[in-house]
């Protein structure tokens, strides 16, 4: 079977809460995860920065203002805009657009068909 486009990994797995600094404790009790803070400009998100990561990464965050908790898998694409492009032709809503992760890439998430949230990541 061939595929439009490179296949991607899932690399990164986001755990959106009303209470992140509880669901983070929980990780760090329960599973022994270390994480980093990134700061106000990045909403405090909690990433976890274990020496020895294995599977992927993990972060913990808070939600926006009436949005419910979820758990969003974030897949690494090698080029947002088309991916993002290629899933709305399919039938998904972006629902948080191409934004800027200071340092590091760029993510956006889509409303899926069978209603799924998926992220997607692009590196620098």
């Amino acid at each position: 079977m061939t595929h439009p486009v490179p296949v991607a990994t899932t690399d990164h797995v986001q755990y959106l809460s009303k209470d992140p600094n509880a669901t983070r404790r929980f990780f760090e009790k329960v599973l022994g995860f270390h994480f980093d803070l990134l700061g106000p400009e990045m909403g405090n998100y909690a990433v976890r920065n274990d020496l020895d990561v294995r599977g992927a990464a993990t972060g913990v965050g808070g939600l926006e203002p009436g949005q419910p908790p979820s758990t969003i898998a974030f897949v690494t694409v090698a080029n947002l805009e088309e991916s993002l492009r290629a899933a709305e032709k399919e039938g998904a809503h972006v629902v948080m657009p191409k934004t800027e992760i200071p340092g590091l890439g760029w993510h956006a998430v889509v409303h899926a068909p069978g209603d799924v949230q998926i992220g997607m990541f692009q590196s620098r």
